[in-house]
């Protein structure tokens, strides 16, 4: 064989092997309606947040054709709008209306799972409220479905299905544990996941209960806010990280509204800051609401970062100090810490203002 031949042919087996390489070796279809035809769905990696693939949705069904080297979460979203969770690997995978998947091995164990949990709380909605011996049988239906997603890891370490298991009740976990799973496991090593939830964590910790509030500045329509502008020292300050959208937070801001009403006088402030949300919705909900305090408007991500906040509301309550004393508490347990707050605070001698020196309404407007 001549040297130009024996070059040609092994160019072509390259090509050959790169041909067989790209075939596609999963499918996944999901069911999505008519009305979504000609609009752009999404395969992301629900691990990374990337976009692995995209597709317009053709009579009224999502399919997603390609080569997969391993397992990976997946994720589809159509129109902007999340859809199911399923796990992406080798074979066909078929997404039903109600977003279950099947087809391959990965995603039949995780249905298995979720049936468990499905059977568990069949069983304890059909017990009796008002019999205590059923009640008793609860709390063990309880333990037994809050206990699925450990089993599920614990079979699972090492693969993804295992990684997402994990997840769900990784955010009860403290720094340590957190971290000592990840050292003792390459899954959670290598999980973009894990590793924002580990920096969330660190974060909670250095602005939870105990710590020093931090400060941050926010700008918006030509005008620049920080939390210390509002954070009194020797007053109790709630600070309310709230969006218009929220419907818990909407909830608290009755419970705000009332310690609000009952402790102003005696040294309690509120200062409302907005988070993820648009401007001109929050400035209409402060005035729907009828907001009695001031509210920090457009600081998006700015406090969420800073106090890896992640989910809203998310209150706050500082002490004359600076220090946060209640941490992430709503209703009846926000009553609680504050109306504790209050009970033991003695406001500086300079926050009381003597009635001599209080000057009359219509004695200022003559002035």
């Amino acid at each position: 064989m001549s040297k130009t031949a024996f070059l040609l042919s092994g160019v072509l087996l390259a090509m050959s092997a790169c041909a067989i390489e790209a075939q596609p070796n999963y499918t996944v279809t999901f069911p999505v309606g008519a009305d979504a035809n000609n609009t752009m769905a999404y395969l992301v990696n629900w691990d990374s947040a990337q976009k692995m693939d995209s597709v317009i949705v053709s009579d009224g069904v999502v399919k997603f054709e390609g080569h997969i080297d391993a397992p990976v979460i997946g994720r589809i979203m159509v129109s902007g709008k999340r859809g199911p969770i399923f796990f992406l690997e080798e074979g066909t995978v078929t997404i039903d209306e109600k977003g279950t998947p099947s087809g391959t091995a990965l995603n039949e164990k995780y249905v298995g799972y979720q049936k468990e949990m499905g059977d568990i709380a069949k069983a304890y909605n059909a017990l009796d409220r008002n019999d205590s011996i059923q009640m008793a049988k609860g709390k063990e239906l309880e333990a037994q479905y809050e206990g699925i997603p450990a089993k599920a890891y614990n079979e699972n370490k090492d693969n993804i299905l295992g990684l997402f298991m994990y997840m769900q009740g990784a955010y009860e976990k403290s720094v340590d544990e957190l971290e000592a799973d990840i050292a003792a496991n390459p899954v959670l090593a290598s999980s973009k996941q894990a590793q924002a939830l580990n920096k969330t964590l660190r974060i909670q910790a250095e602005t939870g209960e105990g710590k020093h509030y931090k400060d941050f500045t926010v700008e918006y329509n030509g005008k620049t806010e920080k939390l210390s502008d509002y954070v009194k020292p020797g007053r109790y300050t709630i600070v309310d990280f709230w969006a218009s959208w929220c419907g818990p937070c909407v909830r608290q801001l009755k419970v705000i509204k009332e310690l609000y009403a009952k402790y102003k006088d005696k040294g309690l402030d509120v200062v409302g800051v907005a988070v993820w949300d648009k401007p001109a919705d929050t400035e209409e909900a402060i005035k729907r609401h009828e907001l009695p305090w001031p509210c920090i408007i457009n600081a998006q991500t700015i406090p969420t970062d800073l106090y890896g906040i992640q989910g809203i509301p998310c209150i706050l309550l500082i002490n004359p100090e600076g220090i946060i004393v209640s941490r992430d508490k709503q209703g009846a347990d926000l009553v609680s810490d504050v109306d504790a707050a209050m009970a033991s605070y003695k406001p500086e001698a300079s926050e009381v203002i003597p009635a001599a020196k209080i000057v009359p309404a219509d004695t200022v407007a003559a002035f």
